[in-house]
């Protein structure tokens, strides 16, 4: 039997109201809080039972791996140890943060599926500003990578660190942290210092890989369109679409692509 208008008019109702539930629900603390907590205990597996997964290409893992050899601690157990305390301050803020918010498993599944759409998205987006940008100064367009020469398990242990550990560092921190520090509590509103505060932080994002890498300006430029794009997606969507959206972005160039 077909639907009258007015049953029409409920159901798109009905939709619309889970899809703003959704969206609220997946941007608060807890939410991020517990959706990333797969991606903290996959990178800390990674670093105990795989010793090239601890070199990841972020600037967390290259730092970790850099203190512990000044620190003659070299192998799993400062990973383990490290991570292992991480973990649980990440479940301690779950529960805490449960007693005043509802955290609801089946948004794991959508947000994945919509993680996987901007991380295709931040690839080709990047790609075009980039490629049009050097156009415009008539410069040669370089590949962005030429390999990273590791193993596709290894890849994806090393994809979910740099989701997780850029996100916090450059988006959680560098955006939320310094933003809130700034501005006040009302650090989200679209102003030119969170513009500025947004901007410094992909430029920054971008430096640090270079850090590990030889400089190449067409290298600097795309990270740093990325970067921006991650961070629109941090303020827009939350944490942990940000660092889901990263991780896979990564899966795609390091572990399909080879790069």
């Amino acid at each position: 039997m077909a639907k009258t208008p007015a049953a029409k008019e409920a159901s798109k109702e009905r939709r619309g109201g889970r899809l703003a539930a959704y969206v609220e629900a997946t941007r608060s603390p807890l939410t991020a809080a517990a959706l990333t907590l797969p991606l903290l205990c996959f990178y800390g597996l990674g670093s105990i039972f795989l010793a090239d997964a601890r070199n990841g290409v972020d600037i967390v893992s290259v730092g970790l791996s850099w203190l512990f050899a000044s620190l003659n601690s070299e192998g799993w157990r400062p990973y383990a140890l490290f991570y292992g305390v991480l973990i649980l301050l990440n479940l301690g803020l779950i529960v805490w943060l449960k007693r005043r918010d509802r955290f609801d498993g089946r948004y794991f599944v959508p947000l994945i599926a919509e993680c996987a759409v901007y991380a295709i998205a931040t690839g080709t987006l990047s790609s075009y500003l980039t490629r049009n940008v050097l156009d415009a100064m008539h410069l040669t367009v370089l590949p962005l990578a030429t390999g990273t020469g590791i193993g596709a398990v290894t890849g994806l242990f090393v994809s979910a660190g740099a989701g997780l550990h850029e996100e916090l560092v450059f988006r959680l921190i560098g955006i939320g942290g310094v933003a809130r520090l700034w501005l006040g509590a009302d650090w989200r509103r679209r102003t030119g210092r969170l513009l500025v505060v947004t901007l410094i932080s992909a430029l920054v994002f971008s430096a640090v890989h270079h850090i590990v890498e030889p400089f190449r300006f067409s290298a600097f430029l795309f990270r740093t369109f990325a970067g921006l794009v991650f961070a629109a997606l941090f303020l827009g969507r939350g944490f942990a679409v940000a660092a889901w959206t990263h991780a896979l972005y990564d899966v795609w160039v390091i572990v399909v692509l080879g790069r």
